[in-house]
């Protein structure tokens, strides 16, 4: 289902070259393309329940923009 998501699928690399080394690679050729972080909005009470949010608005090389919205409690569950 594309939208709203209610986890992440988290992998923790020691190094560049252990994430080299476990795929984490993302050529253009597989249809990845490269954006830039263009704005972060941090709303600190984006949802319904009064929690925060992190707004990333990206935009690629031909100018077309898009949006992602990060729960703060979504982004406190990563581990460092």
């Amino acid at each position: 289902m594309f939208g709203v998501m209610n986890h992440l699928n988290v992998h923790l690399c020691e190094d560049a070259e252990e994430a080299i080394q476990r795929g984490h690679v993302y050529p253009q050729s597989e249809g990845y393309k490269a954006v830039e972080i263009e704005k972060v909005v941090v709303v600190r009470k984006g949802t319904v329940e009064g929690n925060s949010t992190v707004d990333l608005v990206l935009k690629d090389e031909a100018g077309n923009k898009f949006m992602v919205m990060v729960t703060g409690n979504l982004l406190k569950t990563i581990p460092c």
